[in-house]
């Protein structure tokens, strides 16, 4: 009986030792599953990300064959590679303008109200190459398909900031006297007389991105010289006489690099002179100075067609002092050394003032706004040119006064203006007659221009 109890209590002990290994066992085993389980949850994450990532990869790589496309109101479409080392931007400029003539008698010689007429119709290409090294430019003026302007440049700046562009363009575009001007068009004289817009088949060197000096900066200097035809339009290409041209403009800022005194912004300051002499070979060219807001319509004064060489000298000071405000002086002087003697030689000097005030900015309010913001601003400007046809005699005075009211849309796409000009010529060489060269005499009539530009 003894020996039966103690088996019994033997296999009981064995079962119970067997039971508690298992259930010991058990959570170890579980415990290992889920280590297992969790191990290959990781890799395959690891396998996912690792896929995504190939995927992205392979995107971008192809997403950088493609080129990308930008366009921004008011300054074009550029179309570029993705490692940017080509662009092509096409970019718009028209102007449209309608002018009224307030005193009849020039309605009576000719001069219709409310004619539309389109000053510029200016589509543009810029080319560049190996990232803006190399580049060329073409405007077309839309006057019988001909192009306006073509520039190639090699940008030798973007190794160096103190090295030049070096450029060869059909009437290159120029910096010079033209800013500041604050309406449609330049000044009596810096339009009518050609100054930097008559330099064809020139050679250029144009330093247009040094670096500030301490407090000053040299803002643009630029240098050309070349085979000038005095004619933008290449009417009439086959004359070849002896016309050559010289042109330097240098634009200082003396503040440059200050951060304002008294509350008024100094670093704008900006004195530039110009310098030009050309040797115009044949009785083409500015011998005229006409009204800055018209094309084709009425000529002011006749300064003679006689060949020889023109001098240009040019200095001028724009200032923008606040975030509202910009004003510009200029004083120009022009001569004409006439081949056939002193009797046909030609002077004229010209003082200009002039101002822009925004009124109004979307942004800014009150005092406010800008090309890009838009806003509505208003220019008044008074321009005054001596005007002396022959040695010792035939000189008066030609001034031009008035304002402009502007509106910018925002994004400098569109400017819509109002401009009122009065003119009084008092010299003997004065006309307004569009079809003949008159000597009439004193002048005075005010006309009033509606003015639109677009940019694309």
């Amino acid at each position: 009986m003894r020996r039966i109890a103690k088996r019994a209590l033997g296999l009981t002990s064995a079962l119970f030792f067997v039971g508690a290994l298992a259930l010991v066992a058990s959570p170890v085993q579980a415990a290992d599953a889920d280590s297992r389980i969790g191990a290959l949850e990781r890799e395959l994450a690891l396998l996912k990300q690792s896929q995504e990532a190939a995927d992205e990869s392979r995107a971008l790589a192809a997403a950088g064959k493609m080129p990308t496309f930008k366009y921004k109101a008011g300054k074009g479409l550029t179309i570029a590679g993705a490692d940017n080392n080509w662009s092509i931007k096409f970019t718009q400029r028209l102007q449209v303008l309608s002018t009224f003539w307030v005193t009849d008698e020039n309605v009576d010689e000719g001069l219709q109200h409310g004619q539309v007429r389109i000053r510029r119709f200016r589509p543009a290409i810029n080319v560049t190459s190996s990232q803006g090294f190399y580049a060329v430019n073409w405007m077309f003026s839309g006057k019988d398909s001909a192009a306006f302007n073509g520039d190639g440049y090699i940008n030798f700046n973007k190794i160096n900031p103190y090295l030049p562009s070096l450029g060869y363009g059909y009437n290159p575009s120029i910096k010079g006297l033209s800013e500041g001007a604050y309406r449609p068009e330049d000044s009596l004289l810096a339009n009518a007389l050609g100054f930097a817009g008559g330099q064809d088949r020139s050679i250029v060197l144009a330093w247009n991105k040094l670096p500030s000096m301490g407090l000053s900066k040299i803002a643009f200097v630029n240098l050309a010289m070349g085979h000038d035809e005095m004619d933008e339009y290449g009417a009439d290409p086959g004359v070849t006489d002896d016309n050559r041209s010289f042109l330097a403009t240098v634009g200082v800022k003396p503040l440059g690099g200050s951060k304002g005194m008294g509350g008024l912004s100094m670093k704008s300051l900006q004195y530039t002179f110009a310098y030009e002499s050309l040797r115009n070979g044949y009785a083409e060219g500015r011998s005229t100075i006409a009204m800055t807001n018209c094309t084709e319509c009425l000529d002011l004064v006749d300064m003679g067609t006689a060949t020889g060489d023109h001098t240009f000298y040019g200095h001028g000071i724009t200032w923008s002092p606040t975030k509202f405000l910009d004003v510009a002086f200029h004083h120009i002087t022009w001569t004409g050394d006439s081949d056939s003697g002193a009797a046909s030689d030609m002077k004229a000097t010209e003082w200009r003032a002039a101002a822009r005030l925004w009124l109004w900015g979307p942004k800014s309010g009150a005092l406010g706004g800008g090309r890009v913001e838009g806003g509505v601003s208003i220019a008044p400007m008074i321009s005054t040119a001596d005007l002396k046809k022959t040695a010792g005699g035939d000189t008066g005075d030609l001034t031009n006064s008035g304002v402009a009211v502007d509106y910018y849309v925002p994004g400098g796409w569109l400017k819509l203006s109002g401009i009122w000009d009065n003119y009084d010529c008092d010299t003997d060489i004065c006309h307004t007659d569009v079809t003949t060269v008159a000597t009439t005499g004193k002048e005075d009539f005010n006309t009033f221009t509606v003015y639109a530009e677009y940019r694309f």
